[in-house]
Order: C-alpha cells, then structure tokens, then sequence
C-alpha cells in the first residue's frame, strides 16, 4: 500500500504541476496580445495623419476606394481623376524637414473644399482590397479616421501572430515570434499601424507563409483553422501591394520545397497552397504596380497603367539618382549597395519620408540581433532548410538589383527598405525553423543581451520618432513635454505615451525570453514523417 500511496501523491502532483502550467500559459496568451496593442498603440500615436511615406496618395486611395461620397470624394467624369479634400492633394507640410513640428498642419483636416487631383489608385496602379477595407472607416473627421485604421491593422497584426502561437504546432512557434520580434523594429513597427499598404504587405507575408506550413504539419480542426489564417495573410498580402502577392508566392513555394513527397497526402494536402498562389498571382497581376517594378521605376514616379503614383524619395543621402539605363557596371554597383536596403529596414535609413533619422546605435543593434539570432538559428539546417534559407537569401538580394538596374537607378533611388521588409522576416522565419528534431537554443546571456538591445532599439525609436513631430528634431530636451508644439487633442502627453509603450514593451520581451518561453527553449522535437501530418500538440 505504501507504493500505492506514493503513485497517487505521485500523480496528484504531477497533475497540480500541469494545471499551474496551464495556468500560467493562459495568463500569457491574454496578457502579451494586450502589451503588444499597447506598443503598437504608442506608434500609431506617435505621428501625425500624413507620416508614412505618400501617405497623401493613400488617403486619397481610401477615401475614394468606396466610389463617390458626398464631402469625402466625388467623381470628376475623368476616371483618373476624383474631387478629394485639399489635404490630400500635397505632401503634408512638416515632410522632409526633420526641425518642423507638425504644428504646421493645423486646420489642414477640417477644410471641407473638394479639389480635383489624379493623385490616387484611381486607375488600379495598386490591388483594392486594402484600400476598400480601410475606407469603411473614412469620415469627414480625418484624423479621427486615420486613428482608427492605425489601430485596426494593429489589431489585425496582434489577432494574427496571436492566433499562430495557439494553433501552430509547438516546433514552428519560434519562427513564428521570432520572425517577427527580430524583423519589426523599427520599420515594422511604424508601417503595422498605418495607413499605408505596406502595413498589410509585412503582417500577410510573414503570417501566411508560417501558417501553410503549421497548415502541412497538422491534422484535424487545426489543420483547417491554420489554412484560413493562411488565406487571410495571403489575401492581405496580395490585396495590399503587387510585390507583396508575389513574396506570399514565393514563401508558398518554400513551404510546398519544405514538405514535398511523394505521397497522396501531400498531394491533397497542396491544393490549399496552390490554389492561395493561383489567387495571390491573379491579384498582383491584375495591379499596374508590378508591371512597373518587373520593368525598373527609371526614375518615374508614375506607375504603369496609368495615373498619378507615389513619389519615391530618395534614401538616407537622398539618392543617387537615374543613370539612365542597364549596364554591366550599374548592376555590379547595385548588387553590393543593396545590404544597405536590408540594414535600412533595421533602422539605418530614416522612418517617414525619410526625414526622421535614428541614432546609429539603433541600426547597429537592430542589424546585430537579427544577425546573430538567425545565424543561431542556421545551426540546426538540413538539406531543403538550407535550400529554402539560400533562394529567400538570393531573393532579396537579386530582386531590388534587377528592379534597380532595370530603371537605371541606384540603390538610394525608388527601391525602399519598406519594399523588401516582407522577405527579411520571412528570411528570418527559415533560418529559425526546426530541423533535424532541433530548434533554436539561446543561452541566459544570450537572452540578455537579444532582450536588451531590442527592448532599447524599440524605445529609442520611439522616442525619437515622437520627438520629430511634437517639437522637431533640433529640440534636445530629455522629456518629450516640454516646449511641445503639436500634439493629439485631448490625449495624455507624448512623455507618458512613450514610457507606456516602452515598459509594456520591456514586458513583452520578459515573457517572451524568459526561462521556457518560445525563444529561450530548446529541446527534441518529433519528426517529420515522409508526407504525413504531424497529429496536434
């Protein structure tokens, strides 16, 4: 009886041990989604309607997005051409001029004049389906409206990462979190909640391609959830800019190279992969803007199909320019200038119209973790991993060189880190996969030192970007309150708004990298077998 005592104090132990588990995961999974809109939040406060790049050209897309509306747009029988508010028709006033407070567009929203501009995806040089869903929100209050979308594709980003930490089986939530925690700052982090459709390009490109893959890898009610969450990041992606629909394709052909077989259950199992790149390509095709990138921008800001495109600024020397043509030399140019697209989305070029620049410590940081975490990550690799790593890695080295090259531009002209963030953190995301029944093992110190430097490249970031509108960036006052010029009526100040974020940041990063958290584990994983579904976790 003895030995039955001990089993049963055994095994009620062993039973509060794994409540406590559950316990304390459930308290995380509610606790993280909330910090995250928290910090997402604190940007999409940050800057004033107008901040991210031709945000003017994408107010105006949204606006008339829904078709003529009395007060918001109206057609101008011209159908490249609509009657918008008069805000639209300009870059915003402060943009450009990093020591100019956005106090300068005051009143600039509340005019009601409607003016005739060709300024906006009045002729489908972009996919719809962002704009159209961004529009539902479009009132006569712009700034109320834009707040709105901010939060909304916040939102969306928080639900969709969220939703994949649930559902994907437990050996690709490091890839899945971790893709994104060492790709968003500080690019990610100011394009999420905007208005501008690289908000949609970053969220639907990093979460699909993750998604199919936790989608191949399981079996059941999750498999099917895992395959819709993929069609909505696909349908994000490809609905939000044409470049973006064609990487959604190319991480659907990493997934598909991951997990071939010669079996008849990965040949059902990739009908639902095929048919999302059938309809990825059918809505970037059916764009002008990627017949425009496949043939080179030459320095034109009109994209192809006609009507009024984005202007592109140069990068952070202000660009190099058109040379006007396709030659040997250019391409040999372009192929070694283009690292700095890649260091730019991590904080080496300037956010906003590239007129907000960062401290370099920022991209010296953020170039260092992305680096090192990914390079650990390579330290478990098997053959298609290595495959799969090696073409994401040609991708985005070989594409921004051929769009460059093609148009006669160098790197600092047309092509923009923003552009390309959507393949870093799907690039990110391999390099982290499991392979060879391992995953990514970081030490306490290394921990440390990936949790610091992120926790201070997020918050620096965020300071100064606050600081360049709220006062302007010749202001050196350590609080963000004092001499303000311009800011949110009716909001707390910018100080508090950014040591909210800051700390619900720092957070985040605890719980995330802390002792057992998804990237601090490490472990055997069970394999793959040939062509069969692992069974759910």
């Amino acid at each position: 009886m003895p030995g039955s005592a001990h089993r049963a104090g055994t095994l009620a132990l062993g039973m509060q041990t794994s409540t406590r588990s559950r316990l304390r995961a459930l308290a995380r999974l509610l606790v993280l989604p909330i910090l995250a809109l928290i910090v997402l939040g604190g940007w999409a406060f940050s800057s004033p309607v107008g901040s991210s790049p031709d945000e003017d050209y994408h107010l105006a897309s949204i606006w008339c997005a829904a078709g003529d509306r009395t007060s918001l747009c109206e057609e101008s029988g011209d159908p490249a051409a609509r009657f918008v508010p008069l805000a639209f028709t300009n870059d915003p006033c402060y943009s450009r001029d990093s020591t100019e407070a956005a106090t300068c567009q005051e009143g600039a929203f509340t005019d009601p004049e409607l003016v005739l501009s060709t300024r906006g995806n009045f002729v489908g040089a972009y996919p719809p389906v962002f704009y159209g869903t961004m529009s539902v929100l479009a009132t006569d209050d712009v700034n109320t409206s834009v707040l709105m979308m901010r939060m909304l594709n916040a939102t969306i980003f928080v639900a969709l990462v969220t939703a994949l930490a649930v559902l994907l089986p437990r050996q690709h939530r490091v890839a899945a979190v971790g893709s994104f925690l060492v790709s968003v700052v500080p690019l990610g982090m100011f394009l999420i909640p905007s208005v501008n459709p690289s908000s949609w390009a970053v969220i639907g490109v990093g979460a699909s391609w993750i998604a199919l893959l936790g989608y191949v890898d399981s079996e059941g009610r999750r498999r099917w959830l895992l395959g819709g969450l993929a069609a909505v990041g696909v349908i994000m992606a490809a609905g939000a800019r044409a470049d973006a629909g064609v990487y959604a394709v190319l991480g659907i052909a990493a997934v598909l190279v991951l997990r071939a077989a010669r079996t008849r259950a990965f040949a059902v199992a990739s009908i639902l992969p095929v048919a999302l790149a059938v309809l990825a390509l059918v809505l970037a095709l059916a764009a002008g803007q990627l017949g425009s990138a496949a043939q080179g921008f030459g320095g034109v800001n009109t994209p192809s199909g006609g009507g009024s495109g984005p202007t592109v600024p140069g990068g952070p020397t202000g660009g190099t320019g058109s040379t006007g043509g396709l030659g040997l030399g250019l391409a040999l140019s372009n192929l070694l200038d283009v690292p700095s697209l890649w260091a730019g989305a991590l904080g080496f070029w300037s956010l906003g119209w590239f007129d907000t620049p960062l401290p370099a410590v920022v991209a010296f940081a953020g170039v260092g973790v992305y680096v090192a975490v990914a390079f650990t990550g390579l330290a478990h690799i098997d053959v298609r991993k290595a495959l799969v790593f090696a073409a994401g890695a040609a991708a985005v080295w070989l594409i921004p060189t051929w769009t460059l090259t093609r148009g006669g531009d160098q790197v600092g002209a047309q092509v923009q880190p923003r552009y390309i963030l959507p393949i870093i953190i799907v690039l990110a995301g391999v390099a982290l996969l499991s392979a060879g029944g391992r995953w990514l093992r970081l030490s306490l110190a290394q921990r440390w030192v990936v949790g610091l430097a992120l926790w201070g490249t997020q918050s620096l970031s965020l300071y100064t970007n606050i600081r360049r509108y709220v006062t302007g960036n010749d202001v050196r006052a350590i609080s963000l309150d004092s001499r303000l010029e311009w800011w949110w009526a009716g909001l707390p100040g910018p100080m508090l708004l950014w040591v909210t974020a800051s700390i619900a940041w720092g957070a985040i990063l605890v719980l995330l990298l802390r002792r057992g958290g998804p990237l601090a584990v490490a472990g055997e994983v069970v394999r793959l077998d040939e062509g069969r579904p692992l069974s759910a976790l």
